[in-house]
Formats: C-alpha cells, sequence, structure tokens
C-alpha cells in the first residue's frame, strides 16, 4: 500500500528490518543514482546474514542514499563475512534476482516477467527472504507491467519486490498501490561536483558542469565525464552542443543549414540508447541560451552583452555550460527578440513526442528545422 507520510527512508528501512515485517513489495523513487540500488542490496543483505538473526539500524549505518550518508556506526551491521553476505556482494546469490532494462532498446518487456515468474515459482533456493530487484521500472511495457502486476497479487512464497523508478507518475497506479513507497532526495550539486573531484579526480569546472546537468544523479554525472560509460560524454556532449549552435547561429546559408538538419536528425535517431540523455543537453544548452538572451532583453537591449552581466549570470551559478558561456553569448546578440522562448517550446514538444510512439526521426527532424532562424 502506498506509504503517504513519507519518512527519512533509511529510518523507515530500518523499521522495516528491525520489526522483521517485510512488504511485498518496496518501490524506491527519486533521481539518485546508484544509492537506490544500494539500499535496496544492503537492506537485502540485513535480512538475510546468517549471522544477525535480527538486525537493528544496519541500513542506515552503511547506505549511502544522498545527504543520508553520514548516519552514525552500529554494532548490528550485516557481517559481510557470511556466506549470505558475500553471495550477495559477488552477485552470485541465487535468491538475489535482478531484472533491468534491454540493452539498447531501453525497455522491461513481458518476457522477461515471464521468466521471472517461472524462476520464483518455487521456494528460495538459500535465503531467508528472497529478494527481487526491479531497476529502472518506470521503463516496463503495457505488457510487462500488466505482468507484473499479477505477480504482486499473488506473491511468491518467501519473496520481496523492490522496484526502483524515477517518478511516481511513471508507473501504473495498481502497481503503486501495491507497494511501500520509500522517496530518496537527489544528492545536492555541490556534493555530486564534490565527489566527482576527490573520488575521481576531475576537473572543477567538468565536475560542477555534470553534476547540474545530472540534477542530483550520480550515476549520471559520473557517465558525463566518461567514468563507467563506453561513450565519450565529454566529447559527445561538445559534438551535440556545436552541432545546435551551427543551427542556431544567424546569417549562414538557411539551405545547408535545412540539409544539416536532416542529417543530424538521422544520425540521432539511430542511436535510441544515447537519445534520451542527448536530448537533455541539449535542452540544458537551450535553457542557457534563454537566460542570456533574457539578461540582455533586460538590460535595453545592448547591443553587445555587457561582461557584467554575464559575470553575474555566471557567478550566481544558474549557466550550466559554463564552456560554451562566450560562445553562446557571441550567438544570443544575433537572435530575434522572442526565439529563445520558441526554441525551449520546441524541445518540450520533442521530449514529449519522442515518449510515445511517433517516429523519432521526423521528430527530430521537425525540432531541428525549427531552430533554423528566420531571416529578418
Amino acid at each position: 500500500m502506498l506509504n503517504e507520510g513519507l519518512m527519512n527512508p533509511v529510518i523507515e528501512l530500518n523499521n522495516i528490518v528491525l520489526n522483521n515485517k517485510i512488504p511485498n513489495a518496496l518501490l524506491f523513487t527519486g533521481n539518485c543514482g546508484q544509492d537506490k540500488k544500494n539500499a535496496a542490496i544492503l537492506f537485502a543483505k540485513a535480512i538475510n546474514c546468517l549471522n544477525k538473526p535480527l538486525i537493528s539500524d544496519s541500513i542506515g549505518a552503511v547506505v549511502q542514499v544522498g545527504s543520508y550518508n553520514k548516519m552514525p556506526l552500529s554494532e548490528s551491521l550485516p557481517c559481510n563475512s557470511c556466506r549470505s553476505c558475500m553471495k550477495i556482494d559477488s552477485k552470485m546469490h541465487p535468491d538475489i534476482i535482478t531484472i533491468s532494462p534491454e540493452p539498447e532498446k531501453d525497455v522491461i518487456k513481458i518476457a522477461q516477467i515471464r521468466e521471472l515468474f517461472s524462476s520464483t515459482s518455487s521456494k528460495p533456493h538459500e535465503a531467508k527472504m528472497r529478494m527481487v530487484m526491479i531497476e529502472e521500472a518506470h521503463t516496463m511495457n503495457q505488457e510487462a507491467a500488466n505482468a507484473l502486476l499479477k505477480i504482486l497479487e499473488e506473491p511468491p512464497e518467501r519473496t520481496f519486490f523492490i522496484l526502483l523508478a524515477r517518478e511516481l507518475n511513471e508507473l501504473l497506479p495498481t502497481i503503486i498501490s501495491r507497494c511501500r513507497h520509500l522517496r530518496f532526495k537527489p544528492i545536492s550539486q555541490d556534493d555530486v561536483a564534490q565527489r566527482l573531484i576527490q573520488d575521481f579526480n576531475i576537473s572543477p569546472l567538468f565536475a560542477k558542469i555534470a553534476s547540474k546537468s545530472s540534477n542530483g544523479d550520480i550515476n549520471k554525472a559520473t557517465m558525463f565525464v566518461n567514468i563507467n560509460s563506453n561513450i565519450e560524454w565529454i566529447k559527445r556532449r561538445q559534438w551535440l552542443f556545436n552541432q545546435i549552435l551551427m543551427l542556431i547561429k544567424p546569417n549562414q546559408s538557411s539551405s545547408l543549414k535545412f540539409l544539416y538538419a536532416l542529417v543530424l536528425a538521422e544520425k540521432l535517431s539511430k542511436e535510441t540508447e544515447l537519445l534520451q540523455d542527448s536530448i537533455s543537453l541539449l535542452k540544458l544548452c537551450l535553457r542557457d541560451i534563454a537566460l542570456i538572451k533574457t539578461a540582455l532583453v533586460h538590460f535595453n537591449n545592448i547591443c553587445d552583452l555587457d561582461k557584467s552581466i554575464l559575470g553575474k549570470l555566471i557567478n550566481s551559478e544558474i549557466i550550466v555550460n559554463l564552456d560554451f558561456v562566450n560562445l553562446i553569448s557571441d550567438i544570443v546578440v544575433m537572435l530575434p527578440k522572442n526565439y529563445h522562448l520558441m526554441a525551449l517550446d520546441a524541445i518540450h514538444k520533442a521530449e514529449s513526442k519522442l515518449q510515445t510512439n511517433a517516429s523519432a526521426r521526423l521528430v527530430l527532424e521537425q525540432f531541428f528545422l525549427s531552430l533554423i532562424p528566420s531571416k529578418s
């Protein structure tokens, strides 16, 4: 059942372990990446630790979930040395089951849920309680979500489910109603930047850009600085911005831009696994353009962007893409008065359409073509 009065999730997980009353299904939401998964794994360890039949305060002592990573140590931790703890840590425990979106398709399909039904039809092999963790649960298609709902209505013996998702509104209300909801607050952008600097030796500039771009998601932030990613996201981001600014920059051949927009749309539409994050980065670029353009209009439409105005914007830390700020500023002064509002509206519409069954290529073509400024 949905828990309306959401507590600090660490405290609530502690209470669940302490009372030894495990819900059939838990739902962790919030944009904090790996921390939700860490909490789920540690929760499973606390329940199944062979040396601690009843464990109090174990989750809060070791899990790092946003601002909760400074909880005091407790004597009642999972031992981390018994057979159960070690198997869970090594991802070899037969009763810890993880469901993830299919690679390169970003979707959980009904076949995966059917396989899950088969694998949980018998009793757990050795765990006190079997855990099924569904990562990115919001990516389940309609058929998969309905199949999971049937399992949650009649849960397998000694089995609990943990669903990890971004937001409640991305899941079926009937699934939400079957879960106990815990919301994890995102890590502050300053904390994310400090982690990148201290743990990965990322430069302060790129650490700040990545932390703002990720909105407190440490997994996403590390990806944007090429940590734990097969994609060179630093170079890709720079490439994306150069492409978009080339389309936006006035006083160039509109016919060439038209062809360029179509080629760019075709390329991005084929990179389905990268598209969502690419659109998010482009949205931030257009947001920075809007901020600078608004400042320019506010200060009497001066012909050149006053350096003091630009400095105030940068120092206020509302600009995300600090390494592109000068290039953006040079282009902004040449754009029509309300161009930035049109551009933001266009990318929001494109983002909404991409979440439907609309053709990605056609949506992107329409979006990129709309960014070409009309000659006045």
